[in-house]
């Protein structure tokens, strides 16, 4: 991973082939101080899963794409969890014919290469556990 300050609170960051999303951006953020932000990038992703949440069983559902996938769309947030940046992510991916695929995504390799935008915060919010809806949610009064 490369990156770059664009102003006091931007950062432009670059991963490079076969690099972890997640891994990178979260590492880049503990590694800075950044407890909350806004993520958003292009680029390609290897192998990727995505899942959609269900509100009814309270499950997420996964889908694999094999293959290398044009990140058309990549945004997202960073919130405290268990007292460490986390990142959610959603992504929209389109194949070699141009047919997208989106969701929230669970895993991607970052494939030839991945632009990411990361603006800072200087809260502090966490994400807890909010069990009427079965996901961690922020939260407002904790931080």
């Amino acid at each position: 991973m490369k990156f770059a300050r664009i102003s006091d609170n931007a950062f432009a960051l670059r991963l490079e082939l076969g690099e972890g999303v997640h891994e990178h951006i979260q590492a880049f953020c503990a590694n800075n101080g950044i407890d909350n932000a806004a993520v958003s990038g292009i680029g390609s992703l290897d192998s990727a899963t995505l899942a959609h949440y269900s509100i009814k069983t309270k499950q997420f559902r996964d889908l694999k794409l094999d293959g290398i996938y044009e990140v058309t769309s990549l945004l997202g947030n960073v919130a405290l969890v268990n007292g460490q940046p986390f990142a959610h992510l959603h992504v929209t991916v389109s194949d070699e014919q141009m047919n997208a695929r989106a969701g929230h995504l669970v895993k991607g390799t970052c494939s030839a290469t991945l632009e990411l935008i990361i603006t800072a915060y200087p809260s502090h919010y966490q994400k807890t556990p909010n069990d009427d809806i079965g996901l961690s949610v922020w939260d407002f009064n904790a931080h």
